[in-house]
C-alpha cells in the first residue's frame, strides 16, 4: 500500500506540475521545457509505481 500511494502522490504532483507549467507558460523554452519533462518523469514514475503495487497486490 505504500507504494501505492507513493506512485499517487508522483501522479498528483505531475498533474500540478502539468497545471503550474501551463500557467507559466512563456516564451523562454528551457523552463517551459525543463518543467514538461519534470512532469513527464513524475506522470511516468507514478503510473509504474501504481501498476507495479497493483501486481503485487494480486499475488
Amino acid at each position: 500500500m505504500k507504494i501505492y500511494n507513493l506512485g499517487r502522490s508522483f501522479v498528483l504532483t505531475g498533474i500540478i506540475e502539468l497545471i503550474i507549467s501551463s500557467i507559466l507558460y512563456t516564451k523562454n523554452n528551457i523552463l517551459t521545457e525543463v518543467l514538461g519533462d519534470y512532469t513527464f518523469y513524475c506522470l511516468l514514475l507514478g503510473t509504474l509505481l501504481i501498476i507495479i503495487s497493483l501486481n503485487f497486490e494480486k499475488n
